[in-house]
């Protein structure tokens, strides 16, 4: 849809929440638009992110957009040896979130990090709760995780891996840096990667958020 001065927008970000706005002028580089009144109060957001492998053809477009729709906090790139995408584009990556987040009515945007290897997420690791969603290793019931070892204070890392699965390496580097570590199952069969992180990310908001 084209919008013209005179038309109604909606603004909205993390602190301020939706504002209604008119615009009052168009040019190339931006928008003049005039607030009216508030529409809603902001929402704060649940601590949880994802950190996950980028993934071929449009699965990471998915991924990106879904798990806006969820709520992550930030989301995480990050190269590991199975990995197949060599190079991201962070400007689209940052306008699908945008896409999701005006599309469900969400009234933040994730922070999208830079794209790096797993060796560099160590110190992010150590700060945090990770769930991690590998088929092979012997996983848990997500319902089996105490909440009370979850503090709300402490960011949750949801990590899936690529296509192909974890390297043993990389997994020592993740249980062995993790504030604290939990795997987790998704059930009896092996799932796509976009699959995985939506069934993953859908458990984890269910049970603490």
């Amino acid at each position: 849809m084209r919008l013209n001065i005179g038309s109604e927008i909606a603004l909205f970000n993390s602190n301020s929440g939706e504002w209604k706005a008119v615009i009052k002028k168009i040019n190339k580089q931006n928008i003049i638009a005039e607030v009216l009144e508030k529409s809603s109060n902001s929402v704060v957001e649940p601590n949880i992110s994802l950190l996950f492998s980028p993934i071929k053809n449009l699965n990471s477009e998915s991924v990106i957009r879904q798990s806006t729709e969820l709520g992550v906090k930030n989301i995480y790139p990050t190269f590991f040896q199975r990995t197949v995408i060599k190079k991201i584009n962070l400007n689209k990556f940052t306008s699908y979130s945008i896409g999701a987040a005006q599309q469900c009515g969400r009234m933040s945007i994730p922070t999208i990090d830079d794209y790096q290897k797993l060796i560099h997420r160590v110190d992010l690791l150590s700060n945090c709760h990770v769930l991690m969603f590998d088929e092979n290793l012997q996983g848990e019931t997500i319902q089996k995780v105490k909440s009370s070892t979850l503090d709300n204070k402490t960011e949750i890392i949801v990590i899936i891996g690529p296509e192909g699965g974890f390297e043993e390496q990389e997994r020592q580097i993740i249980i062995k840096n993790s504030k604290t570590f939990q795997n987790i199952t998704l059930g009896p069969r092996i799932l796509k990667a976009d699959t995985a992180v939506i069934a993953a990310l859908s458990l984890t908001f269910h049970y603490f958020s």
